[in-house]
């Protein structure tokens, strides 16, 4: 009987495990506290859905690129948090790091985020694993040092790397 699980093993089960491997999904968050900022962002609005994010994400690039504004890395602001708001209320600031005094028009709109004292997660995963990996950990630690969850939190995505940001 144990013969026939070995074919299984091999054409199903191994396959799924080295995805999961190869999207990082073994990897481990790293924490800090930390000061960060100031960001300065191009981005759109975003309400409801979180899993809509990515596609917000290009939509905000590609206008950058029409409006000829050097888009530098992924920036999501999550206003809500997903535990407490129904999602239909959920809103999030999705968009891309651009310089200072950069100028955008309609409909993106420009953001800041001041420096700040952070605690800071850092995940190396592709993009759909990142996030619950980082929060299931921020909020894993958050628990263990008695402290609260503080909105908006701040994702920047670059080079495969995921680092979440909350206000200490």
């Amino acid at each position: 009987m144990k013969k026939h699980w070995i074919p299984f093993l091999l054409a199903f089960v191994l396959p799924l495990v080295l995805i999961f491997w190869w999207w990082g999904g073994f990897n481990q968050a790293r924490f800090e506290l930390a000061q960060r900022g100031p960001y300065h962002y191009a981005y759109m609005p975003q309400k409801g859905d979180y899993y809509k994010l990515p596609e917000k994400q290009q939509e905000v690039l590609n206008l950058l690129k029409q409006q000829g504004v050097p888009a530098g890395a992924a920036i999501t602001l999550l206003l809500n948090d997903p535990r407490t708001t129904p999602k239909r209320d959920w809103s999030a600031q999705v968009g891309y790091l651009v310089a200072a005094g950069a100028r955008v028009s309609e409909p993106l709109a420009m953001g800041s985020v001041p420096v700040r004292q952070v605690v800071l997660v850092r995940v190396k995963a592709q993009p759909l694993l990142a996030p619950g990996k980082a929060y299931s950990s921020l909020l894993d630690y958050l628990d263990e040092h008695h402290m609260k969850l503080n909105l908006p939190t701040v994702e920047l995505y670059q080079d495969g790397v995921l680092t979440l940001e909350a206000t200490q």
